[in-house]
């Protein structure tokens, strides 16, 4: 649920404005630009949280979300919210995002853990709400395992750093603590940087390969997930499921919770000789 929602149909609180052409599944963007996920004690991080289409670049206006930092003994700390401008290429418009300034006073593992404004997806007939969590880790490993309390979470079972490219990263499910089975999960790459529609990934019809961009998984029966990484960089991993019913304008819709979480996934690298070979006899 919530892939490839088309931008006609769709008015909400999160977006101002229309684009367009076909759409891809939209998520929580809250990133580090820097740093690669990891810090120092004492010195700042600086987190970006906008809202769009992390594969094709594509950009919506955010309202303000709320959000903690866990720290690694799992206390949490309040966090500001600076509304900043950013440029949406696909349609030429200014958008409104949020940056986050965070100053570690711990070493260990950190989480970013934020909670979207409710939103009506209209196409859908759906109100939707987000989580979004995204680690960080400082200097040593020490915390990883927390989570954020979300009602609907992924808990990460393989250390959510220091991934590389053709490890598996292993997780499982919770919803109100308990694993979740069958649930849906997605999968996408944050490019970076705005790719038109000409430019992405086709089929042999000569339409937009959707499932080269969104990687579509679910859950075993006892919640466990296992995820790979063809590439390098940041990628979300986003589950989706209904939860009853919520109030917008008036009116009564379906509400469907989503959450994620994001991950760094490293190049692995290619070492050449040092000369200092290991299996040589000394004489």
């Amino acid at each position: 649920m919530g892939k490839r929602i088309g931008l006609r149909g769709i008015v909400g609180l999160l977006w101002l404005g229309f684009l367009a052409g076909g759409a891809w599944a939209h998520f929580l963007i809250a990133v580090p630009p820097e740093g690669q996920g990891y810090g120092l004690r004492g010195q700042v991080i600086n987190i970006w949280v906008l809202f769009g289409h992390p594969f094709e670049g594509i950009l919506y206006d955010l309202k303000a979300p709320k959000g903690f930092m866990l720290k690694p003994e799992g206390q949490k700390d309040r966090l500001s919210f600076s509304r900043i401008e950013v440029k949406d290429y696909a349609s030429g418009r200014k958008r409104f995002g949020y940056r986050i300034e965070y100053l570690p006073t711990a070493r260990g593992d950190y989480y970013l853990c934020l909670q979207s404004q409710p939103y009506l997806n209209q196409e859908e007939g759906e109100v939707w709400e987000d989580r979004m969590k995204t680690p960080l880790h400082v200097q040593v490993e020490k915390g990883w395992q927390n989570l954020c309390g979300f009602e609907l979470e992924i808990q990460p079972l393989s250390r959510p750093y220091g991934l590389r490219v053709g490890q598996v990263f292993r997780g499982r499910v919770l919803l109100n603590g308990k694993p979740l089975p069958g649930a849906q999960l997605e999968v996408e790459k944050l490019n970076g940087f705005y790719v038109p529609e000409e430019k992405l990934p086709l089929d042999a019809y000569g339409r937009v390969n959707e499932p080269l961009i969104t990687f579509v998984l679910k859950t075993d029966k006892e919640g466990f997930f296992e995820v790979g990484f063809p590439e390098g960089g940041w990628w979300v991993v986003n589950v989706a499921v209904p939860a009853g019913k919520a109030p917008y304008a008036n009116r009564t819709f379906p509400r469907m919770l989503r959450s994620g979480i994001w991950l760094y996934v490293f190049e692995t690298p290619a070492l050449a000789p040092t000369g200092f070979p290991l299996f040589r006899e000394v004489r």
